[in-house]
């Protein structure tokens, strides 16, 4: 069956011809684009389907989004924007009200930034909650957990035990664990929380994909797989959310410790899927090297403005660099979280020594988040094909973090203008659960730079709307090579999204998306 949709401009981002009257699409493939009258009479048989809006345009791709802890989310207690610790405990209090009477407690979003003298909740606030039932509060950032003393006592931290490579126990005077657990120091207590089962994957995937695509959202990825349960296992719960009726396209960015694990390093040779799905892919293999500003963990040449010395590095640069030379010559696409600068300037070098030690064509490694660059590492991200993978709803929710932890350097973040301007690829994303995972105010920060409160960060880095537009479809699809979507172009997938206004009013109106292709025949 073929449908012809018309009714509303059509913003192709396909150079051939940026805009159409009209696109006709037949099993959900892009037959032609054009004048109405021209595709009604070359496509006499296609059912006719009027949209109703200010545009057409490609669907959103959120190419770094954390989707089964997002989905997950759903489900726990949402401290974003708490101000004080009765606010964290009463909303916590009343997400145990709320028929969650057994196992851990657990609230996101929670962000010392926020509270008095921005010092963090500690195991004793959340000992008020419960100390029969381990309780653990993740940071927006998802670079610091907080827990309480049942929770410590699962996992056996004491003052005796020792701060893990790749981060930090923080403690009292006394030496006794406050129950803030930096960076990876998380895992000592993660690793005795039951595993998740596959229907339970695929019911918190299933979940989230119905609220991507009322966004736009039709294209996903998730930026570290395997954490949970196990690549294969998680791998699993993704097909039954798709098996199930999830209507995203969804890559996986599955961890490198993972497949290690797994046994997939080799991937040419030894990668085998468990169970295959035509709108689930394999991604690029995902790398740390630093933390997050608002928990003061990434990585920096110059210390935090306000006097913080709590810098993670994951790895050794030399155990780093090694890392990424093996997954590179494996056959990996590689993704790096790397914030800070000198994090940035490390991921750049392990690049550069790994392509020039083992040269591979397109190998389109990313920098996930690249907060802070210099130019001579913009310059080497272009000579190498290096991708800026960033989030610019970042800028709308949590500015507040960058001023607070950079003072001026808070305004050499993000320059998306300047990396475009050099040749750099940009791909748009959201990192959700960090932020709602909203795509109109990621693409709306990225054009006017605001945070939520009014402020600006880096103003002069604001793009102009397509561009910004181009950024959050044609460039997420480059950085997961997935030429079937991006643009509406005959042969591409037909996911677009029709929207409230043109998109050149992303910055002066309140556009809204409509709905999706998924809702339409």
């Amino acid at each position: 069956m073929q449908f012809l949709f018309y009714g509303a401009p059509i913003y192709t981002l396909w150079d051939s011809r940026p805009r159409a009257e009209a696109l006709v699409v037949e099993n959900g493939i892009i037959a032609a684009v054009g004048e109405k009258n021209e595709l009604i009479a070359q496509f006499p048989g296609a059912k006719k389907v009027g949209l109703e809006g200010g545009a057409v345009i490609p669907a959103f791709n959120d190419s770094h989004a954390h989707i089964l802890s997002a989905g997950l989310a759903l489900t726990r207690a949402d401290l974003r924007g708490c101000q004080s610790f009765a606010e964290i405990q009463s909303r916590l209090q009343d997400w145990i009200a709320g028929e969650n009477q057994k196992g851990w407690v657990y609230g996101i979003g929670y962000d010392q930034n926020l509270l008095p003298e921005s010092k963090h909740i500690t195991r004793y606030d959340l000992d008020r909650i419960s100390r029969e039932r381990p309780v653990a509060v993740r940071h927006t950032s998802g670079h610091c957990t907080v827990v309480n003393s049942r929770a410590l006592e699962l996992a056996g931290v004491t003052h005796q035990t020792p701060d893990p490579s790749d981060g930090r126990i923080e403690r009292d005077e006394s030496g006794e664990p406050t129950g803030v657990l930096l960076e990876r120091a998380w895992l000592l207590v993660e690793r005795h929380i039951p595993p998740l089962s596959v229907d339970e994957i695929g019911q918190a995937v299933r979940r989230i994909c119905e609220v991507m695509v009322r966004r736009g959202i039709l294209s996903a990825s998730d930026a570290t797989t395997g954490r949970y349960s196990g690549i294969e296992n998680e791998w699993r719960g993704y097909a039954r959310a798709l098996e199930q009726g999830a209507r995203v396209r969804m890559t996986l960015m599955p961890d490198y410790d993972q497949v290690v694990k797994a046994g997939w390093l080799n991937r040419r040779q030894d990668v085998v899927v468990p169970q295959p799905h035509p709108d689930l892919r394999l991604g690029a293999v995902k790398l740390y090297i630093d933390g997050a500003l608002g928990p003061r963990t990434a990585a920096l040449k110059e210390p935090y403005a306000d006097g913080s010395n709590s810098t993670v590095l994951i790895y050794p640069p030399e155990e780093f660099s090694r890392r990424v030379e093996t997954a590179h010559r494996g056959g990996w696409q590689i993704g790096v979280h790397a914030i800070g600068d000198l994090a940035v300037d490390l991921t750049v070098q392990a690049y550069e020594k790994a392509q020039t030690a083992f040269p591979r064509p397109d190998p389109r490694h990313r920098v996930e988040h690249c907060f802070l660059t210099d130019a001579g590492v913009v310059r080497k991200m272009v000579r190498f094909g290096i991708i800026a993978a960033v989030q610019p709803e970042f800028l709308y929710h949590l500015s507040h973090f960058y001023r607070s932890a950079l003072g001026d350097r808070a305004d050499r973040g993000m320059p998306i203008r300047t990396w475009l301007q050099a040749g750099v690829t940009v791909a748009f994303s959201s990192d959700q659960p960090v932020v709602p995972g909203d795509p109109i105010i990621g693409w709306r920060a990225a054009v006017d730079r605001k945070h939520k409160t009014g402020f600006t960060v880096a103003p002069g880095e604001g793009l102009d709307p397509l561009t910004a537009l181009r950024c959050f479809t044609v460039g997420s699809a480059h950085a997961i090579f997935d030429d079937t979507v991006g643009i509406l172009a005959p042969g591409k997938r037909a996911d677009f999204a029709v929207l409230s206004h043109s998109p050149e009013k992303i910055a002066e109106e309140d556009v809204k998306v409509l709905t999706s292709s998924a809702f339409l025949p």
